[in-house]
């Protein structure tokens, strides 16, 4: 049987890809001071000794951080001309498992994963040579272990749903909450959450369907791929209309590009492809098992998530370590337990502990007449990390270190907010307030032009 070669998949997803890896980067160094630098929030240096997998092991220092981005950035532009795209790869995935290693909470994504893992197996199916178009077809066991990569993204995020006994995704309301207390949400998902609730019910059971239905499709007769190609990116635009997060639906929808064939691509963009089959490509014993092991340690991450099998995660820890330095094979479970209730932690200032001013986050729900604005492929690291805050047991370490640096070193931490309340001098006091934001309604946001009500529900003691 004639196989359809995936040259040009391979060269347009290996492109794309470093066209992410340059967004990454510059997302990052937009901030890379602000969160690592000697004053900022988790200053990396302070651990880079302990991390084995990062350049910073040898040498750190606040230049050496914000180079590290523009070198990365630059390196992915390479990547995405198609210019020694084995060697520019890999640098891009040695510079960001070096951001990673170091990066703490604000590097702890599931998106970051994903990046890596993307680069991680792309080496497999990208040419060595100086031009990627002179590149040979991938080999198969490489294009299976991209679309293997794309299978795990989906399925796990719809089982992890199921095993982890959310009741939400149960009896389907998930989504009649999700557009509100998704971290970082957009106008259009506003009207989303407007949706009656019927409509919530038929979104929740379709995310479900989609992520764990439609990718098996992908090995499925040829003629149905491109209806699971469109339904999956379908899929990620609508997460993108909505939500903001990074550049992680961007990545998904470059991933979906191997559910096809060039000659897909060729009746998709109206161009040709040519009608004689690739020469035959030897597969050895060896390749095949290694490809067997790739793809068998690729679900070690998973284990832990699924309650028969955590005996079995327990004794594979040691790989799960191994696995955790390279960030490079891991688990996916996006959304798989939702958060009901929308809880901002805002911190406030004041001259005599009477008049409190907010300092407002440029992102993060603030001003309840703001709308909720679109800030992706751009991922604001302390933005998006204040939607996790309330969620645990009590205030993080960089939480701690930003309230001090508002009192006694606000330039340090003046880039992370919209406008400083206190211009003339830091404020005397400050305090964490909580509010509870909920969308407004239609027939209040007609009446007020509020996108936002919030009610305060308590403050901490001054410090």
């Amino acid at each position: 049987m004639n196989v359809v070669p995936r040259t040009r998949v391979r060269n347009w997803f290996v492109r794309v890809l470093g066209v992410i890896f340059v967004i990454a980067f510059w997302s990052l160094g937009r901030q890379v001071l602000v969160l690592y630098g000697a004053r900022g929030l988790l200053p990396a240096c302070a651990v880079s000794g302990e991390a084995v997998v990062t350049i910073f092991r040898f040498h750190c220092s606040d230049a050496w951080l914000w180079w590290g981005t523009v070198v990365g950035a630059a390196c992915g532009g390479v990547l995405a001309l198609g210019l020694v795209p084995r060697w520019a790869l890999l640098a891009c995935w040695l510079l960001y498992v070096s951001y990673v290693n170091v990066g703490q909470d604000f590097l702890s994504f599931q998106w970051d994963n994903l990046l890596l893992e993307s680069g991680f197996f792309a080496l497999l199916v990208t040419p060595g040579g100086w031009r990627l178009r002179d590149g040979r077809a991938p080999h198969p066991l490489g294009v299976f272990l991209m679309q293997w990569l794309l299978f795990r993204l989906y399925v796990e995020s719809a089982l992890a749903k199921l095993l982890l006994g959310d009741p939400t995704w149960r009896d389907l309301t998930a989504m009649a909450t999700y557009w509100e207390t998704a971290p970082l949400p957009t106008w259009v998902g506003w009207y989303a959450h407007q949706m009656p609730m019927w409509a919530q019910h038929a979104t929740s059971a379709l995310t479900l369907g989609v992520e764990l239905a439609a990718p098996w499709l992908m090995w499925g007769p040829r003629r149905l791929r491109p209806l699971v190609f469109l339904t999956m990116a379908a899929f990620q635009l609508v997460v993108l209309a909505t939500a903001n997060y990074g550049f992680f639906n961007y990545l998904s929808l470059a991933l979906c590009l191997w559910v096809l064939d060039d000659g897909h691509l060729a009746w998709l963009t109206g161009g040709s492809v040519d009608a004689e089959p690739p020469a035959p490509r030897r597969t050895s014993v060896p390749l095949t098992a290694a490809t067997v092991a790739l793809a068998a340690v690729a679900l070690v991450p998973f284990l832990p998530l699924a309650a028969p099998l955590r005996p079995l995660a327990r004794a594979l820890l040691p790989v799960r370590v191994v696995l955790d330095e390279l960030r490079s094979i891991n688990a996916y479970h996006l959304f798989a337990q939702m958060t009901l209730v929308r809880r901002e932690a805002v911190i406030e200032g004041s001259t005599d502990g009477t008049d409190w001013r907010s300092y407002e986050l440029h992102y993060a729900a603030g001003d309840v007449d703001r709308a909720p604005p679109f800030v992706a492929p751009h991922q604001p690291r302390v933005d998006f990390q204040m939607w996790f805050l309330l969620l645990g047991r009590g205030l993080s370490p960089w939480f701690m270190t930003l309230i001090d640096r508002v009192q006694h070193d606000p330039a340090a931490v003046a880039s992370l907010f919209a406008r400083n309340p206190f211009p003339d001098a830091p404020p005397r006091f400050v305090r964490v307030a909580v509010y509870r934001y909920r969308f407004t309604d239609a027939a209040t946001r007609a009446r007020t032009g509020a996108w936002w009500s919030r009610q305060l529900e308590g403050a901490s003691r001054p410090f």
